[in-house]
């Protein structure tokens, strides 16, 4: 009970925050205006003039009159914009208008009630969020006009842009405009399909590193059931395994985090990373207070991520210097298109998105497995039956269960399940006209789980939806909607100029982890487990880590 009325006191602290500082952006606006008209009201006492040989009274009530008609103004301009023209001429006053948003970044799920909105109002493409120029975008036509046709017209706010870039640098996740354009078309090449499908070697030596660790902590472990059972913590583990891939991959550093007993890469990352509900409020103060306010502000969040972002420029740094380079790196620094700085940039990028993502898949696969053994077992009867020949590209990319199943995990818990968009201009979105300035919700947990694309079982996991069958032969092939009719339905790698440029990558060593895990091991919840709670700053993770109970894989299936 005491934790429910924490909680309900906490999304009304959010939402007056929220709200006062959508506010006070609103009337920080009219400054402007206000102050010309003083200058203007200043201007015309001037030129009515005041006798050379009047008194000091009369002066006063001209001093007064300047003070008093730019305060009216001011009160004048405020009204209108808070209250006038929301329920008059605002272009967005008829959308569908919601409250169910307004506490989005403390809740868990983080995008429960943006899909709670898009339910309310199936049809709309847009729902308006408190009544003020921030919309939920809801629909195909909404999605498509912010992601491709009208891209060019949206950015990332600047707050959050400013925030991303202390641990990320800023690399092509962070910039905008052409300065993104440019480190795009540079990058581009070097995260070509054909270019990581020469990964995959390296990826399965990575998993079966992996394996054998995860095989020594069962073997070693003090306390077990009398049928083999384990209970390990696989968030951990995972994160390290795709640190060692993307490593040697992106960076040609092989930084041994699952070989080493401490890993100062792997561990900083794990304290950047670890969610709370204190770093979700920190974030909130980042997206409404400029960086170099928030940068003074005397909080162990800020001291940890300045220690942090310093730690991993000077490690990308090193890596940079050793001239030592047989990786997507290397390809990038021929090309000569970017200076040092701007490659330490993409470095950082590389190191936190490379991984993280396809860590926090890998642990939402681990427990989906759980959730539905049937469908593990499933999968390990692909796996054995497609793999016992070897490793092969061709050979992972077309299995129809493996794939669906990877696909099914990246739609129901993608990395990064809220991101914004800001108007730079007057611009069109879904038939309505936008005015500058108005912020843009994109929710991947919602849309991903929207009954209107997905039908009534979005929130389940099936993999047969991303299988289709051959209705003569009866041979099973991968696709690439899921059944959908629409491009947009699934938002985790998002769409157009600003789609995840390394989606690829992370997809593939997904599909070699989950081979070689379910292929070699069995997963299952333990008997106390509860819904996990999702958390994080900005990706998707398990607060308090992710533990299910391992076994070996049982003795008449074929190996890995």
């Amino acid at each position: 009970m005491e934790i429910k009325r924490q909680g309900r006191w906490l999304n009304a602290f959010v939402r007056f925050s929220f709200q006062a500082a959508d506010t006070f952006a609103i009337l920080w606006r009219l400054v402007p205006k206000t102050l010309l008209s003083g200058v203007l009201c200043g201007w015309v006492i001037s030129r009515i003039g005041l006798p050379p040989n009047s008194n000091a009274v009369l002066r006063e009530i001209s001093t007064h009159f300047y003070l008093y008609s730019t305060a009216l103004v001011f009160v004048v301009l405020a009204f209108d914009a808070l209250v006038i023209y929301p329920r008059t001429r605002d272009p967005l006053r008829a959308l569908p208008n919601t409250t169910r948003c307004s506490s989005m970044i403390v809740e868990s799920p983080r995008g429960k009630s943006a899909l709670a909105a898009m339910k309310d109002y199936p049809d709309a493409p847009l729902i308006r969020i408190q009544g003020r120029h921030a919309v939920l975008c809801a629909g195909h036509d909404a999605l498509r006009d912010i992601l491709n046709t009208h891209a060019a017209d949206f950015e990332k706010p600047w707050p959050i842009r400013s925030f991303l870039a202390r641990p990320l640098g800023w690399g092509v996740i962070v910039n905008e405009g052409p300065l993104h354009h440019r480190q795009r078309r540079i990058l581009n090449p070097a995260f070509h399909i054909g270019k990581i499908r020469i990964l995959y070697g390296l990826m399965w030596a990575k998993v079966l590193i992996f394996a054998q660790k995860l095989a020594d902590i069962l073997s070693e472990a003090p306390i077990q059931t009398s049928d083999g059972w384990v209970e390990v913590e696989i968030a951990e583990l995972a994160s390290r395994l795709t640190l060692d891939i993307i490593g040697p991959a992106a960076m040609g550093r092989d930084f041994q985090s699952m070989t080493t007993d401490g890993s100062n890469i792997s561990d900083a990352y794990q304290e950047l990373l670890r969610p709370s509900f204190g770093r979700m409020i920190f974030a909130g103060v980042n997206f409404m207070l400029p960086q170099w306010i928030v940068q003074w502000l005397p909080l162990s969040s800020n001291r940890i991520l300045n220690e942090i972002s310093t730690f991993l420029k000077q490690t990308c740094g090193d890596i940079l210097a050793d001239k030592k380079h047989y990786s997507i790196l290397k390809r990038i620094i021929e090309t000569g298109g970017l200076t040092d700085d701007e490659t330490k940039d993409q470095m950082l990028t590389f190191l936190a998105a490379g991984h993280e993502t396809t860590a926090g898949a890998l642990t939402w696969a681990c427990y989906l497995c759980a959730m539905y053994p049937d469908i593990q077992r499933k999968l390990r009867a692909e796996i054995h039956a497609r793999l016992e020949y070897g490793i092969f590209w061709d050979v992972l990319e077309s299995m129809p269960y493996l794939n669906g199943f990877c696909e099914e995990v990246l739609r129901l818990y993608p990395t990064v399940p809220v991101t914004v968009r800001e108007a730079q201009r007057e611009t069109c979105v879904a038939g309505h006209r936008v005015p500058r300035g108005t912020l843009f919700l994109l929710v991947p947990y919602a849309t991903n789980r929207n009954p209107a694309a997905w039908g009534a079982d979005a929130d389940k996991l099936v993999p047969e939806r991303w299988i289709d069958t051959d209705p003569r032969t009866g041979a099973a092939r991968p696709n690439k909607t899921g059944g959908t009719t629409s491009n947009f339905a699934s938002l985790t790698f998002l769409h157009g100029p600003r789609a995840c440029i390394g989606q690829d990558f992370a997809k593939a060593e997904l599909r070699c982890a989950v081979a070689g895990l379910v292929g070699g091991f069995e997963v299952r919840l333990r008997p106390d487990q509860e819904e996990p709670r999702i958390s994080g700053v900005i990706t998707a993770k398990a607060e308090g880590g992710m533990r299910l109970l391992f076994r070996k894989a049982a003795a008449d299936e074929v190996e890995v």
